[in-house]
């Protein structure tokens, strides 16, 4: 081989290699975090200031299946190891519904003090209350309810849940797990390591909002009680 060639070669090559590394910082999806926000974030300590989310690319027919999602529940501070996992920081935030303010539960204490426990209001999820919007920035947002029910009825070859329960869940693209929920009553922590409940952004009539419930049995959609902290995934335009 010339001198000549080998140059041509070489340079060919890095070219490739450059073209390869562009591309894949290109298509995989962004870190995204925010720090404190006020009427958002449970309280103004360093164990909340900041969080860093990973992102995951959507591949499944229907709404919401070509877009970016939050790899992790709002609030979380790392991946769920299982579909039953309970660990408080991987569980995240809760939130009633169109209520901006976040709640965390360590599994015996509750942060910040629960402050409404009826909620009866003919409205969908405004945004100006969108947790997802305010922390992350006006792209992000809640799911919508056809955004969830397409990621549940998705083939588990596309990345959705195959219409499966709560393991189906955790094995699919979005891994949701069983993060349990928060009592309307007093905020009481229920079922967190057994069953999973997600907020959409509609609701199901003033005193109930959509949301994807995840059991050992099964899953689907139903009108939850507003009042009810429960988990957020968000979704990107």
């Amino acid at each position: 081989m010339s001198k000549v060639a080998f140059i041509f070669i070489f340079i060919a090559a890095l070219i490739v290699a450059s073209c390869s590394l562009f591309l894949s910082s290109v298509d995989e999806p962004d870190i995204v975090e925010h720090g404190y926000i006020s009427g958002v974030t449970p309280v103004n300590t360093s164990i909340f200031q900041n969080r860093v989310y990973p992102t995951v690319k959507a591949n499944w027919p229907g709404p919401g299946g070509d877009k970016v999602w939050l790899a992790v529940n709002l609030g979380a501070t790392d991946k769920p190891t299982t579909s039953v996992d309970s660990n408080a920081g991987r569980a995240g935030w809760y939130f009633q519904f169109n209520r901006s303010q976040a709640y965390y539960h360590n599994g015996s204490q509750l942060t910040p003090q629960w402050r409404v426990n009826s909620i009866d209001q003919n409205t969908n999820w405004q945004p100006e209350n969108d947790p997802c919007r305010l922390l992350l920035s006006e792209p992000w947002r809640l799911p919508t309810v056809e955004e969830i029910r397409a990621f549940r009825e998705a083939p588990f070859e596309r990345g959705g849940m195959g219409e499966g329960n709560r393991t189906s869940a955790f094995n699919s693209t979005l891994q949701m797990h069983a993060a349990g929920s928060l009592h309307s009553f007093s905020g009481d922590l229920r079922g967190r390591g057994e069953n999973g409940s997600y907020w959409a952004s509609d609701q199901f009539n003033s005193r109930n909002g959509e949301a994807l419930g995840l059991s050992d049995t099964g899953s689907g959609t139903f009108g939850g009680n507003k009042a009810f902290g429960r988990s957020v995934r968000c979704i990107r335009d």
